[in-house]
């Protein structure tokens, strides 16, 4: 990676809502106003919208191996036709408890994948973004200190 490497998803100006308009499922785009709130109350951060599609909450530094450093989202959300993408920092034995607890989902490393808001217990998902989100200030802000 050169140090020219920029990441290609920024932040942007628009309205989280204008994103959620488009969705194309009127299920889907209430599921994500709620998780909007969601998001906002476990955080304490306002919605950025990044990129075409990605909701974002607070930011995360970073710096790589290879000396290269940059900024994200440090939680947030997307969602398409086929699911609900919560893009949460799951590497702690206590997120891995929520997880868990959550309901109906599957995960990756850093991903956890729903269908539908009713899949899912929302006090557990509530209780785990904030959760998430206290870690990833804490890696940020020890990665800032290096």
């Amino acid at each position: 990676m050169s140090s020219k490497y920029k990441l290609k998803t920024q932040p942007t100006d628009k309205d989280p809502l204008q994103v959620i308009t488009m969705i194309p499922s009127e299920k889907k785009q209430a599921d994500a106003k709620i998780l909007l709130d969601i998001f906002e109350k476990s955080t304490g951060e306002s919605p950025v919208v990044w990129g075409e599609k990605f909701i974002g909450y607070g930011i995360y530094r970073y710096t790589c191996a290879s000396g290269y450093s940059g900024e994200i989202y440090a939680t947030g959300f997307a969602v398409t036709k086929k699911q609900i993408t919560l893009h949460l920092y799951l590497n702690e034995p206590e997120l891995q408890d929520y997880l868990q607890r959550l309901g109906k989902t599957t995960s990756g490393k850093s991903c956890v994948y729903i269908n539908k808001l009713t899949d899912i217990d929302t006090t557990v998902l509530a209780e785990m973004i904030g959760s998430a989100a206290k870690y990833v200030r804490e890696l940020s802000d020890n990665d800032s200190r290096q």
